[in-house]
């Protein structure tokens, strides 16, 4: 090669910043493929009913349910939103989905196959030639599935640095409150379990399953700090809503949500359906007790996560104790601090305090004392500022004469 000078462009040292698609989920599916435009176990996204089309779904019998999902998702959502998603037999149970078969799980598929960019995942069940066994108000399978489903979505962070939840369905809810198992008392801060449809069980069409897509296609629409039930977002736009066979408003949804179920429910007033609260299956003093609190954390540890990946086998100075450089230390410390700053707290989805102009919402703090040289391994910790939210608002209204005193 001839002697000759090289200059190239470079590129990615502006801070201008893409927003971060934090409504991108997965739709997990009972389905029947169709032809060779949509086979069962194969990922696929869609971003509108016209692609839900072209794959070939419609609303026959055998994939009845599955189209009413995707329906109500965009309808929710809105056409251009990003949807994943994959069919499972029929003969197949949400459980089975969640559960590793030779080392994988059958979800690990449509996970692997977006790359991380998928956040949650929500089910819809219809199967053939099931029998609903309900056990604590809830078709047996729930509970297995929740179980499964908190352990993949661990697992699937801590190896993959692609943390999701998941929206399971109350899948053959008895219709009463007192034998539900309360969530509230277990530890799966990763999954949630919705109970409602859009339509009555004994319709036209028999069904168990409950209406996760209109949940998930609020949440795919807000920012990771808004609750689902936020009022001032506006009703959802489900005409009807139902528990069972029985019209919301005049259902015990307070009951199901004590018991830390997401449902639908109604405000004096106010017209349209709107949903209870975001709890997750885990208690209440649990940080990740919360979607708004779990999709905040999740979109701070990917947004870190991508900056500190950059450091693996890095080379840098040390101090004559073996410590790490206090200069190298402040620069990751801002790097990861800036990240988390134009990804969240600038677009409102982290807490800043008023008063200090230097406030970020976040804090990032490497550990000065831990010797790097014998451990080959650097310790850093982040704080993040959620939002606060006016779950309980309360007013003292009565007379005063003397409104200026």
């Amino acid at each position: 090669m001839l002697p000759r000078l090289d200059i190239q462009f470079d590129n990615g040292n502006i801070t201008n910043v893409q927003p971060p698609q934090d409504g991108i989920f997965a739709l997990a599916a009972s389905a029947v493929a169709v032809g060779s435009t949509f086979t069962l176990n194969t990922p696929y996204y869609v971003k509108s009913m016209q692609d839900v089309a072209a794959l070939g779904i419609v609303p026959s019998v055998d994939n009845y349910r599955l189209y009413h999902a995707l329906e109500k998702f965009f309808a929710e959502a809105g056409d251009g939103t990003k949807l994943w998603l994959i069919g499972f037999a029929k003969s197949t149970k949400p459980s089975d989905w969640f559960t590793l078969v030779d080392g994988k799980a059958p979800i690990e598929k449509i996970l692997d196959a977006a790359n991380g960019e998928i956040s949650a995942v929500f089910t819809v069940f219809s199967p053939t030639g099931y029998t609903v066994n309900v056990v604590n108000g809830l078709d047996a399978d729930v509970m297995t599935a929740k179980q499964a489903a908190q352990q993949l979505a661990e697992n699937y962070t801590n190896n993959k640095y692609a943390p999701f939840f998941v929206i399971l369905e109350g899948y053959g809810f008895d219709g009463s409150v007192i034998s539900l198992a309360n969530l509230a008392e277990g530890t799966d801060n990763r999954v949630a379990i919705f109970v409602g449809d859009t339509e009555k069980r004994t319709g036209s069409v028999i069904n168990f399953g409950t209406a996760t897509y209109v949940l998930a296609g609020r949440l795919a629409k807000i920012g990771v700090h808004e609750n689902a039930g936020k009022v001032k977002l506006g009703s959802l736009e489900t005409l009807n809503a139902y528990i069972v066979d029985t019209a919301v408003e005049h259902y015990d949804v307070e009951g199901l949500h004590d018991k830390g179920y997401v449902t639908f429910r109604t405000h004096v007033r106010k017209t349209g359906y709107f949903i209870t609260d975001d709890p997750l299956a885990t208690a209440l003093d649990d940080d990740y007790h919360y979607i708004t609190r779990r999709r905040t954390i999740d979109k701070a540890f990917r947004l870190a996560h991508g900056v500190a990946v950059n450091e693996l086998l890095n080379d840098l100075n040390i101090t004559n104790t073996g410590t790490i450089d206090p200069l190298y230390a402040a620069t990751i410390e801002g790097a990861v601090e800036m990240a988390i700053y134009n990804g969240m707290t600038a677009n409102g989805s982290l807490s800043v305090d008023t008063t200090d102009p230097n406030d970020l919402g976040v804090k990032a703090t490497m550990d000065l004392s831990w010797n790097v040289i014998n451990t080959s391994k650097i310790k850093m910790s982040i704080k993040v500022r959620p939002k606060g939210q006016n779950r309980w608002f309360d007013i003292l209204l009565g007379f005063n004469v003397n409104l200026n005193a």
